[in-house]
C-alpha cells in the first residue's frame, strides 16, 4: 500500500536497498512522487520472474508494513515490521499474527502496551514514529513559498481536510459542504485518502473533477490528489479537519488544533463498536476516543462552519493539554531519538 512509503522512504534514505511492490499502482506513485527511489514490481503471475522477487531473495533485511506471512516466509531475510499508520486500533490478536517477524518496530507507550499484552514484547523496541523525521520546522518564510505555490494567499488562515478512505470515510459527504459553506477567506486545501487519489476509480475520477469546478468558483483551495508531500502540508496548516483518524494524531507533531467530523459511518461511537469487535479492552477503547477531547466537533448538519472554525482555531489553547497528552501516549517524545537509534540497528544489514 502507498500508505506506507513515508514511513519506508526514510528508511531506504538512510540505509538504501530498493521498493517492492505487488500493486502496479504504488510503483508508479512511488517514481513520480520519489523520483530518486528504485522501486520494483513484484508480479502475482510468475513472480519468480520479476525484479521484485529478485531482489528481495538476495536482500538480508526485508523492512515492511505489511504483516504478509505467506510472502515473507519465502525469503531468508531477517524481516522488521514498522507501521506505516498510527495503528490507534491494534489489537492483541492483530500483534500475536505479527509472530513471524524477527522485529517489531512499536510507534509508542500506546501501541507497547498491546504487544506487551500479546506477549510479543521480547521482539519489540521503540522505533519512534518514522516519518516524523520527514517533518520539517515551521518557518514563515517556508510557508509563504508553499502557500504561493499551491495559488493560495499566505496571509490567510489556511485548513486541512484530510478524511478516511471508503467505506468509513466523509469524503462524499463533507468535502463539498465544507467548499460552499466555508467562507474564502480561508485558504481550504483538500486531500482524500490515498486509497481513492492514487488507486483512482472512475466514480472518483468524476467526483474530483466536478470539486474541481466548485473550487475554481470558490477560489483560495487546492485539491490536492497527493501530488503534495504530507508533512509540508501539516507544517503549513493552521486548523486539521479528519475523521478522527492517522492524519489527525500525525498533525499534533505540530500541535495544530483540530476540528473532528462524526458521522453514522464513522463516529467515536463506530470506533468503539470496531475495537470491541476485536477483543480491545475497554482501558485501550477509553484511550483511544480521547483523541476528540482534543478539538471541535463537525457533522454533516452542522451549520454556520465560519463560526466553528474560527473558534477552533481562536480557542486553540483550551484544548492544548489533551492535545499534549494524547501525543506522548501515542507517540511518546516530540524528538527523533528512536528513530535514529533503529536506524543504527539496521545498518549491520545495509
Amino acid at each position: 500500500m502507498y500508505q506506507a512509503v513515508p514511513a519506508l522512504r526514510q528508511l531506504q534514505v538512510a540505509l538504501g536497498g530498493s521498493f517492492v511492490s505487488t500493486r502496479s499502482s504504488t510503483v508508479k506513485a512511488i517514481r513520480k512522487n520519489y523520483p530518486q527511489a528504485d522501486a520494483l514490481h513484484l508480479r502475482s503471475m510468475w513472480p519468480k520472474f520479476s525484479a521484485g522477487y529478485r531482489q528481495m531473495s538476495e536482500s538480508d533485511l526485508i523492512v515492511t508494513g505489511s504483516p504478509n506471512n505467506s510472502l515473507l516466509k519465502t525469503f531468508r531475510a531477517k524481516k522488521y515490521m514498522v507501521f506505516h499508520g498510527t495503528y490507534a486500533y491494534l489489537s492483541v490478536n492483530e500483534v500475536r499474527a505479527m509472530e513471524h517477524f524477527d522485529h517489531l518496530c512499536v510507534l509508542g507507550p500506546r501501541m507497547m502496551q498491546v504487544v506487551e499484552n500479546a506477549g510479543l514484547a521480547g521482539k519489540a523496541s521503540f522505533s519512534g514514529y518514522l516519518p516524523f523525521l520527514e517533518y520539517p520546522q515551521k518557518d514563515a518564510g517556508a510557508r509563504q513559498q508553499f502557500l504561493l505555490g499551491l495559488g493560495l494567499d499566505p496571509a490567510k488562515k489556511t485548513l486541512l481536510y484530510l478524511p478516511w478512505g471508503k467505506p468509513y470515510g466523509s469524503w462524499d459527504l463533507i468535502a463539498e459542504k465544507l467548499l460552499r459553506e466555508i467562507p474564502a477567506s480561508y485558504n481550504l486545501i483538500l486531500r482524500p485518502h490515498p486509497s481513492q487519489s492514487v488507486t483512482m476509480r472512475f466514480r472518483d475520477r468524476l467526483g474530483f473533477m466536478r470539486l474541481q469546478k466548485i473550487i475554481k468558483a470558490r477560489g483560495a483551495a487546492y485539491l490536492d490528489l497527493t501530488a503534495q508531500k504530507l508533512p509540508l502540508l501539516y507544517a503549513h496548516a493552521d486548523l486539521i479537519i479528519s475523521d478522527g483518524t492517522s492524519p489527525a494524531e500525525e498533525s499534533l507533531y505540530y500541535d495544530l488544533p483540530q476540528i473532528f467530523v462524526e458521522t453514522e459511518r464513522f463516529s467515536r461511537t463506530v470506533v468503539s463498536r470496531m475495537m470491541h469487535a476485536k477483543n480491545s479492552d475497554k482501558k485501550q477503547i477509553e484511550s483511544v476516543i480521547r483523541l476528540y477531547d482534543c478539538g471541535k466537533i463537525l457533522a454533516p448538519q452542522t451549520v454556520n462552519l465560519e463560526r466553528l472554525v474560527q473558534d477552533a482555531i481562536d480557542g486553540a489553547h483550551q484544548y492544548a493539554d489533551e492535545r499534549n497528552a494524547y501525543f506522548k501516549f501515542a507517540f511518546g517524545a516530540r524528538n527523533n531519538d528512536a528513530q535514529k537509534k533503529l536506524i543504527e540497528s539496521m545498518r549491520q544489514y545495509a
